[in-house]
């Protein structure tokens, strides 16, 4: 995998970032109906590991329930040298007018992504336009899995065409 694509990995994380490694999650929250899709997320590790650019990393996931239950809030960090480093934060929340899920995700590198997810043929889907960072390509995604595991495959928008940007397994740890 070409490192400039180490960007779009890292938006596999899909979906958050803090300053701080995460600290243990209690367990999952009640939330609102309309994210249930996603509510086995909440209150979860997941992790994932990944080569790119020669380097081998880990990936982590971390979901909280804020607000009665009314948003879920993704944190992504990045396992170098010991160390998470945060990648990405994402909140997750139900559009009355629209009526789907949406999200914003929200980049370490500058910028965000407007994304909406759907179910669909029994898996998740994501559509992401990112914007204000000219270097991440928009994205889109297909989660499928259940409670303890999930993988993602993930594509790129470039030169005006989708194309495969790679599978990525992950696995809840807590």
């Amino acid at each position: 995998m070409p490192i400039r694509s180490l960007p779009l990995l890292l938006a596999v994380a899909l979906l958050a970032a803090c300053a701080h490694a995460p600290a243990p999650l209690a367990p999952a929250a009640t939330v609102a109906a309309e994210l249930a899709p996603i509510a086995h997320w909440v209150g979860g590790r997941w992790e994932g590991t990944f080569e790119a650019g020669g380097r081998r990393f880990t990936l982590v996931r971390t979901y909280e329930a804020s607000f009665d239950g009314r948003l879920i809030v993704g944190r992504s960090f990045a396992e170098r040298d010991g160390r998470l480093l945060q990648l990405r934060e994402t909140p997750f929340y139900w559009n009355p007018e629209t009526k789907r899920i949406e999200f914003v995700d929200f980049l370490d590198s500058g910028g965000f992504g407007a994304g909406v997810l759907e179910v669909r043929d029994g898996e998740l889907r994501m559509d992401v336009k990112v914007v204000g960072n000219p270097g991440h390509p928009s994205w889109r995604a297909t989660v499928r899995g259940d409670a303890d595991a999930h993988v993602i495959r993930v594509e790129a928008l470039r030169d005006g065409r989708w194309v495969d940007f790679g599978t990525y397994p992950y696995r809840r740890v807590q």
